[in-house]
């Protein structure tokens, strides 16, 4: 049986001026804006799996109506890309929790 899901799924505020792109480059390579994308990609798929879900939720966009999500079949590759930042991190105690994260995926 699913099991209800007691996530609390974050808010992004994101602003983009200009003609976007470059801004889109900054954010793209702001440490604080990626590490909340692999935090949340990681408790977005956890959540989904326990949940049973075919669609992970990663954030609410600006306390809208609007997610950003990933279908299941994204999975995978999204966890894989967690797990080569971490190695780039050495972090690979995280690595081997998201290992057995893909491992639950059916």
């Amino acid at each position: 049986m699913a099991k209800k899901s007691n996530r609390q799924i974050p808010s992004m505020m994101v602003n983009v001026k200009g003609e976007g792109k470059a801004d889109t480059d900054l954010l793209c390579s702001n440490e604080v804006f990626i590490k909340a994308v692999f935090t949340e990609t990681i408790a977005g798929i956890k959540d989904a799996i326990n949940t049973k879900s075919k669609t992970a939720v990663l954030f609410q966009l600006e306390k809208s109506d609007y997610y950003l999500e990933l279908d299941k079949d994204q999975w995978r590759q999204a966890l894989q890309t967690c797990i080569d930042k971490h190695i780039e991190e050495e972090q690979y105690e995280e690595c081997s929790k998201i290992k057995l994260l893909m491992d639950k995926i059916k």
